[in-house]
């Protein structure tokens, strides 16, 4: 009761040590960041394995891998860290010019592709020390019950209709094309109706267990249709490649579409008007309606959009 009682000896700055061993894995990583000695660190992380009775971390090879317990710790004090930021970082203390806090958003595939550039240019102008993590929604990632428990700060969906228990604002709407490859026996500019568009193999960015999720998907499913995904690519930008040779189709933004198809390698098809335009919209939990931070993120994205044209193809730079 005792050990309880003081928290077993540990600090603050114990836990944040600790943080940063179980996520770099390395005690002269962590000794580096910090400015101090390895042996401290060390030292520090002797101690730990004393209180929490577990190595945390082991040699696998060259490298350090957390135990089963060290992952089970990592993520809670991931979760406790954060939570002493949001309550010292409270509605009137916030200032994104010296947070450190870290940023999680949830964004559609479709949409990250485009919106991401112009977050990170943003957020390193205005957010300097903060840090982005980015995720993308799927079933197996318990977006919902991590949304709700505040694990992600916002998401970036493209349902059809937005979960009715989150709160949401429209973003953005694109327009969609079919991408196939220039030797498909549809001419360019073929106008799909919606029985064509369904005898087409289709290649998609969302896995099989996630179609539920997906726009397309979701459209069609609201109208009794269901089209014959054949193949199934996490990597948005590599699809374009894989539509040479086959009769497969991509169904994108079309101005995504015009741009990937200006080598004359690929030709567009227009889409049926039942799945003519994609509406992209930002959600939150209600329990981030009135927070400060979680505005200044909302007010952010919905500025970048309104200001950017991020639903422009990026531009390589040199």
């Amino acid at each position: 009761m005792n050990g309880r009682s003081n928290f077993f000896g540990l600090s603050l700055r114990d836990l944040d040590i600790l943080r940063r061993l179980l996520t770099v894995r390395s005690v002269s990583g962590v000794a580096t960041q910090l400015g101090q000695s390895q042996p401290s660190i060390s030292a520090i992380l002797r101690r730990l394995r004393d209180i929490f009775g577990d190595p945390l971390l082991v040699r696998s090879g060259q490298k350090m891998v957390l135990t089963e317990k060290g992952m089970l710790v990592s993520a809670q004090v991931e979760a406790l860290m954060n939570g002493f930021v949001e309550l010292l970082e409270s509605d009137e203390t916030f200032d994104p010019a010296t947070s450190e806090r870290t940023i999680r958003i949830a964004a559609a595939t479709s949409f990250e592709f485009f919106l991401v550039p112009h977050l990170i240019t943003e957020l390193s102008r205005i957010a300097p020390r903060c840090r982005l993590e980015l995720f993308v929604p799927t079933l197996q990632s318990g977006l919902e019950t991590e949304r709700e428990s505040g694990g992600l700060d916002a998401i970036v969906g493209n349902w059809p209709v937005p979960p009715p228990h989150l709160k949401h604002m429209p973003l953005a709407t694109a327009e969609l094309a079919c991408l196939v490859c220039a030797s498909h026996p549809f001419p360019a500019g073929t106008q799909l109706t919606l029985e064509d568009y369904l005898r087409l193999g289709h290649i998609s960015p969302s896995s099989p267990q996630d179609l539920s999720i997906s726009p397309i998907d979701g459209m069609l499913a609201r109208l009794g249709h269901e089209r014959r995904v054949v193949i199934s690519v996490p990597d948005y930008a590599i699809i374009p490649q894989l539509l040479a040779g086959t009769q497969h189709a991509f169904t994108v933004g079309r101005r995504y579409a015009e741009h990937v198809s200006e080598g004359g390698k690929l030709k567009i098809l227009l889409m049926p008007e039942e799945l003519g335009v994609m509406a992209f919209y930002l959600l939150w939990h209600e329990r981030s309606q009135s927070s400060r931070y979680h505005r200044w993120l909302r007010d952010t994205i919905r500025r970048l959009v309104r200001e950017r044209d991020v639903l422009a193809v990026p531009v390589d730079r040199p």
